[in-house]
């Protein structure tokens, strides 16, 4: 069997987890060890094929864009992912298609690693993450693999050429580079560099990475971040349904609390700071509610062309899912209207503990939580371990 052979019938155990409405419990480990074990055969391809050859044009467009990031964050279920399927499809955006979580996870994860290792390491899990973005379709975001060509050694390829140029060149200013190199490799898989692009910004998108930002701001001074924030009670909703779609029970939810608590006072102190065209502050409701308005917005504070495509979220092209974990049923690539679910999923005293912990910096953000005693209250916070 060629090693293209054995890419397509690894991707084929793989896709027949992927394709599984949702992934049982049972099945997550499997599930794994089939990723792990097709995205290490892809990287070996690569690695036998070697890096692509890149042009000088290429490279000097190339590190031009990476200049001017667009970070999107918030809360967990906060409208971060809609917000970048909104964006994915623009020709000014070059938009990764699944999280970066640098600082958020994989920073932390590759410095507990020899350097030598660092790139295989990213590249397999950056891989995985192309054929299975959010644990739900759209998968294999390239494409699938074929006995002639694999998208996924492409990829890798591009990655491996990539990776030094950006450590040599921005690794100094920038201890997020890794990451850069990823979205100069994604672009260029996509078309980005070639002479007559059109692209002027790359977007990344990571949940609770607005605990970053004076950080992403040193690295990138001509960064925008976009910061979303929702209802904290559809926010908590949409967590404890989660849990219940798979019987398994709301384990999280402190670390919910003090996601959203942290969110909503960041999103306070920026708004209240010093007006910014770098800084951006969307909240959900209004983006459901308003749209035209919002993909004004969007599309004013980037730079970009208002242009039609943003009202259709897709991911790498294709349309994305509801962004809504209670309409699973809507039709992909589109927008679905606010769903205040938490009339049934949250009980009396949900509602009482979100208003004790974060009901005041939520309130400072125009939403409006039920009151409830400060003894409660008090309680609620002790509980919480939040002051």
């Amino acid at each position: 069997m060629t090693m293209l052979a054995s890419i397509v019938d690894l991707e084929g155990q793989l896709d027949r987890y992927l394709s599984r409405p949702r992934v049982a419990v049972g099945d997550a480990q499997a599930l794994s060890i089939a990723a792990v074990r097709w995205s290490a055969a892809v990287w070996a391809a690569a690695n036998g094929a070697g890096p692509v050859e890149l042009e000088a044009d290429e490279v000097t467009r190339a590190f031009d864009l990476v200049r001017r990031p667009v970070f999107i964050c918030g809360a967990h279920r906060s409208g971060t992912t809609l917000v970048r399927d909104m964006l994915d499809s623009h020709p000014a955006l070059a938009v990764l298609p699944a999280e970066g979580t640098y600082f958020t996870n994989l920073k932390p994860r590759l410095i507990r690693q020899p350097q030598g290792l660092w790139l295989q390491s990213f590249g397999c899990e950056w891989l995985r993450r192309l054929s299975n973005p959010i644990h739900q379709e759209p998968y294999w975001l390239l494409g699938p693999s074929s006995e002639e060509q694999s998208p996924y050694v492409e990829f890798a390829r591009a990655l491996m050429a990539w990776w030094p140029l950006a450590e040599e060149r921005i690794g100094s200013l920038a201890s997020s580079w890794p990451l850069v190199a990823v979205a100069l490799a994604y672009a260029h898989c996509t078309g980005g560099f070639r002479a007559n692009s059109s692209l002027r910004r790359w977007v990344e998108k990571t949940p609770t990475n607005e605990r970053f930002l004076e950080r992403l701001r040193s690295e990138f001074p001509d960064a925008k971040l976009i910061h979303l924030v929702r209802h904290p009670f559809a926010v908590y909703a949409s967590h404890k349904y989660e849990k219940q779609l798979v019987r398994r029970k709301f384990r999280s939810a402190n670390r919910v609390l003090r996601d959203l608590g942290r969110s909503y006072r960041i999103a306070l102190e920026q708004s209240c700071s010093d007006g910014s065209d770098h800084y951006l502050l969307i909240r959900y409701e209004d983006l459901l509610q308003s749209t035209h308005a919002a993909v004004d917005q969007l599309a004013a504070f980037l730079s970009i062309e208002p242009l039609p495509i943003l009202m259709q979220p897709t991911a790498c092209g294709l349309p994305a899912p509801s962004n809504s974990s209670f309409t699973a049923d809507a039709l992909p690539g589109r927008l679905n209207a606010a769903h205040q679910r938490w009339t049934t999923t949250l009980t009396r005293s949900d509602r009482e503990r979100l208003t004790a912990v974060v009901g005041e910096s939520a309130a400072s953000l125009g939403y409006d939580l039920p009151p409830v005693s400060p003894w409660r209250a008090r309680l609620f916070r002790l509980a919480a371990r939040i002051g």
